[in-house]
């Protein structure tokens, strides 16, 4: 049926409707919807700009190596917002062309992130711009965007904002203080932050914040001053001396808390005897004091399903200790690189027999058999990220072709994002797998000294259409050739290689 027709035949009400229930799908299908007809794009528009941010995934990409705008959409939405400025021709050099827009996007925004459009600022000026003026055009454009937000945003519902300057999250919360959603995380917080936010705001579902200059009872005031009910997400990022700050929360508090970084800080027994109720994820990158005692006097409740342990000197006992106290709950681990000088083999088979839904895990460690890990694998036949990258391997060469048997054996499925860094896998081997994990998104294959050119010709034969990265760095059996053969076939996807390395100034 024509567009035409199905507007003849449904009330408006009724198409908008349909379309509202599009939001959650990809951004492509609300785009068709804007391009469809007047009365379409009209319907369809707010859904699209209502929230932009949630179509885009910043990625922390290794710099040395790749260098550029990683989401070329982003600056299209960039140029969109700037064009709806009162003067975009002043950041031509911004949008590389100025173009008028038919309605106000800005107005339309309920959903703000500084951090991601400062991001697409800075990846596109740094193309565009030298950079003795790089600096000063990217203050204009984020001056006159924070100020068209303020003034022209009819609500906001989430605020995600960071230091900056000018200071966006003021002008927000006086404005809107129906806010729901306020993310602190990137903010410099303080006593006064705390203040000001309990004057204004009183029903926050989601509240993120990193406590730098605040008092514990304070925190806790303004916490159990949010009305009952509302406030279902509360993340708290520890930067100062963490048993001070959580012995000084009330209990209520502390059962509220749902996420919690302490992150390059001593732990010294700061949370034991704490009943973290609703705790679904922690992260304790790069502190001290791991030891066994840490989630053995740990008390949360059923719902832990994220614990980050990188660049932590946890023991092997710790690891049996974490995965016998969170068992079935644990969904994601993440040990980038973790432990100080021993293995981890004991640790891995306690979470194969404990922790049979982990969807993702990430090792880095100074040595671990491959047994432990195909052990690991074969219990949690859910794994979707796997990350053994870097890792000493403390076997030969004939058992690493065996893991990858057991990878395309019990998580072929459902894997979809492998990274085999350094490990020397073989040309069958890599063949194979790409074979039968054909929902592979992400493959890093760096410093493989057997990938050669017959497993670039296998990936791009079984992965046409689903990988978007690609990194095969430093393979020394690859050619520029094949990975120019590679890019036709594989549409959309990120090649990394030695022929496609560039910095900008």
């Amino acid at each position: 049926m024509s567009t035409c027709s199905l507007e003849k035949v449904l009330p408006t009400e009724c198409i908008h409707e349909i379309i509202s229930h599009l939001t959650h799908d990809n951004l492509s299908t609300l785009n068709s919807c804007v391009r469809t007809s007047r009365l379409f794009a009209r319907l369809s528009v707010f859904f699209l700009y209502k929230n932009p941010w949630k179509y885009f995934e910043i990625e922390e990409e290794e710099g040395e190596f790749y260098k550029r705008d990683l989401n070329p959409k982003g600056a299209l939405l960039l140029r969109t917002y700037l064009s709806c400025l009162n003067e975009p021709s002043r950041f031509e050099s911004a949008t590389s062309e100025s173009f008028p827009t038919t309605m106000d996007y800005i107005s339309l925004t309920r959903h703000i992130n500084i951090p991601m459009l400062y991001h697409f600022l800075e990846a596109r000026l740094a193309i565009t711009v030298g950079l003795t003026d790089r600096n000063k055009k990217i203050q204009e454009a984020f001056s006159a965007l924070s100020e068209a937000f303020s003034k022209r945003c009819v609500t906001v519902e989430s605020l995600v904002t960071c230091k900056s300057n000018p200071d966006i999250f003021t002008s927000m919360v006086q404005k809107f203080p129906n806010i729901s959603h306020l993310d602190l995380l990137q903010y410099e917080n303080t006593d006064e932050t705390l203040k000001f936010i309990g004057d204004h705001c009183k029903r926050l579902s989601v509240f993120k914040f990193t406590v730098c200059n605040c008092s514990p009872k304070l925190l806790s005031d303004f916490l159990e001053s949010q009305d009952e009910g509302y406030l279902n997400e509360l993340c708290i990022k520890i930067t100062v001396d963490p048993k001070k700050l959580l012995t000084g929360l009330s209990p209520s508090v502390i059962a509220k808390i749902t996420d919690l970084r302490i992150n390059g800080l001593h732990i010294d027994h700061a949370m034991d005897n704490l009943k973290f109720q609703r705790l679904r994820s922690l992260d304790l990158s790069d502190c001290h004091s791991m030891d066994e005692k840490a989630f053995s006097a740990l008390q949360f409740g059923q719902m832990i399903t994220e614990i980050n342990l990188s660049e932590t000197k946890i023991s092997e006992a710790g690891v049996i200790s974490l995965a016998t106290h969170c068992k079935h709950n644990l969904k994601k681990l993440i040990m980038l690189p973790c432990g100080a000088a021993d293995s981890v083999e004991q640790g891995i088979r306690a979470l194969a027999t404990y922790c049979p839904n982990l969807e993702e895990f990430r090792l880095d460690v100074i040595r671990v058999e491959i047994k432990a890990i195909m052990e690991l694998i074969q219990s949690c036949r859910g794994i979707k990220i796997l990350v053994l990258g870097g890792v000493e391997i403390n076997n030969d060469d004939l058992l690493l072709d065996e893991l990858m048997d057991s990878i395309r054996t019990n998580i072929g499925e459902s894997i979809k994002c492998l990274d085999l860094r350094e490990w020397s896998v073989s040309e069958k081997a890599v063949i194979d797998l790409t074979g039968n994990c054909r929902n592979l998104d992400k493959l890093i294959l760096r410093y493989c000294r057997n990938v050669n050119n017959n497993c670039i010709k296998a990936i791009s034969k079984y992965l046409a259409g689903t990988l978007r990265h690609l990194d095969v760095a430093n393979c020394p059996l690859v050619t520029s050739d094949e990975i120019v053969a590679a890019e036709e076939k594989l549409v959309n996807c990120r090649i990394i290689h030695a022929s496609r390395f560039y910095c900008i100034d």
